[in-house]
């Protein structure tokens, strides 16, 4: 019998998509409830217990395939997957499954019987592990001697969680499907000898180049603009450099400049009413300027110095408003959304009062697709308690307004308020979380 010319046939490409494709789409979902989890209890990471969800697609990939260097493939295109998918991560995903797709493969490596369950568990308990070290290493604000312990403790989760579900239950899928005849049973296979080393290499390769890219794509600037509502504009620490540092945090302590501080050398102007927050990724959010004022552990936290330098804000009560990478602090005029009509308790809904329930969807409203922070509409009109005979939503715009049945509007947990945060100004579009805009500028909510 002619033996085949490639290594992964037509067959092990076609099960590594599916498997890609439905890990990816899943990845996304459970990022995103992970971040709104994250935003609710304050703790970066909690989301680790399901680390080995992310993984199971992976471990799945070798075992059905029968192959090594599978793991490695199925996380390249899964990553680009859940990318493409709107993962909350951004680029940052494809790194972290590139990681998880070469540990995969490493994981298996030492044993020759690659069906037995110890390659299973140590594969995934080792590619699960590494979600902690790239978001650490990426995605979370540098952390003090006092809260290793809290990552050490993550890393065990995640370990666990990896062991549990991508190499217990991937064990068991893969053999419970080979039993019940819905893939055929093929023995694993041994990688040629030399082939394989070359394969890592280049994935790891792959790997280095993502991550020495994002490390730069995601270092803040060496200065901050502060700019806005603002009587004397500078950049710090071109201008105020004499600002003395404290350390100050609760549980997890850091060194920096009090962002009171730094504002009060700017002038407040007397409209001024929030501080947005924007980083070099582009991600953005706000502070009030009552908790900038009596927080006293908000700092303008430094990290590296010169022209290596960049900085993060930390301390701020809504873990959102803790932003790595920040590229310019800008002071605007408080802004609210006015909703009246007929409603127990008419009021304007200002972002500031509904920052904790807010969780981020990627939408275009007119400037291109942005990651947007969004509020239950629902949730907002039932705060303000509509009279039992209003039966319609108007959402008043710029051009013609939209009408929306209460109901549906307080059925519909998908529909949102968005803040959108400009250069100097906020602005609400409604619209849901699937990506569907009703109104990109909705100037005032009518209740009738």
């Amino acid at each position: 019998m002619q033996k085949n010319r490639y290594y992964f046939s037509t067959r092990d490409l076609l099960m590594m998509a599916a498997l890609a494709a439905l890990g990816g789409v899943a990845g996304t979902y459970i990022s995103t409830v992970g971040r709104v989890i994250n935003s609710l209890i304050g703790i970066p990471g909690s989301m680790q217990w399901a680390a080995g969800l992310h993984v199971l697609w992976l471990t799945l990939a070798v075992g059905l395939t029968g192959k090594p260097g599978a793991g490695t493939v199925t996380g390249i295109l899964k990553g680009f997957v859940e990318l493409l998918t709107g993962n909350p991560h951004g680029l940052l995903v494809v790194l972290v499954d590139i990681v998880a797709g070469i540990l995969v493969d490493v994981g298996f490596l030492p044993f020759r019987d690659k069906d037995r369950l110890p390659g299973y568990l140590l594969a995934g308990g080792l590619a699960a592990l590494s979600n902690v070290i790239i978001i650490q290493l990426f995605a979370v604000l540098p952390a003090d001697l006092f809260s290793y312990g809290a990552i050490l403790l993550l890393s065990v989760v995640a370990g666990l969680s990896g062991v549990v579900f991508a190499g217990f239950l991937g064990h068991t899928l893969t053999h419970t499907l080979r039993r019940t005849g819905v893939v055929k049973d093929r023995p694993a296979q041994p990688a040629q000898r030399r082939t394989y080393p070359f394969f890592l290499l280049g994935a790891a390769l792959l790997a280095t180049l993502l991550g020495v890219y994002l490390r730069s794509a995601l270092r803040g600037a060496p200065e901050i603009p502060i700019t806005g509502a603002v009587d004397s504009p500078y950049t710090y620490p071109q201008e105020h450099s004499d600002l003395p540092s404290i350390t100050a945090g609760d549980s997890v302590r850091y060194t920096g400049v009090p962002v009171r501080e730094l504002i009060a050398r700017a002038q407040l102007q007397d409209d001024a009413g929030l501080l947005l927050i924007e980083a070099t990724d582009g991600y953005a959010f706000f502070i009030s300027l009552k908790e900038v004022q009596e927080n006293d552990n908000l700092l303008l936290a430094a990290q590296g110095r010169g022209d290596e330098a960049s900085y993060d804000i930390v301390g701020a009560a809504n873990t959102k408003a803790q932003v790595r990478g920040v590229s310019k602090l800008t002071v605007i005029a408080a802004t609210t959304l006015e909703i009246t009509g007929a409603l127990e308790n008419p009021a304007s809904f200002d972002p500031n009062d509904w920052q904790f329930e807010m969780d981020s969807t990627t939408l275009d409203v007119g400037n291109g697709p942005q990651k947007l922070q969004g509020t239950p509409l629902a949730e907002i009109l039932k705060a303000l308690e509509p009279t039992a005979d209003a039966t319609t939503v108007i959402l008043h715009t710029t051009g013609e307004s939209v009408s929306l049945p209460l109901s549906d509007a307080l059925s519909d947990d998908k529909m949102r308020v968005f803040t959108i945060i400009g250069a100097d100004n906020l602005t609400f579009a409604v619209a849901k979380t699937d990506g569907t805009v009703i109104v990109p500028q909705v100037l005032r909510i009518e209740v009738q």
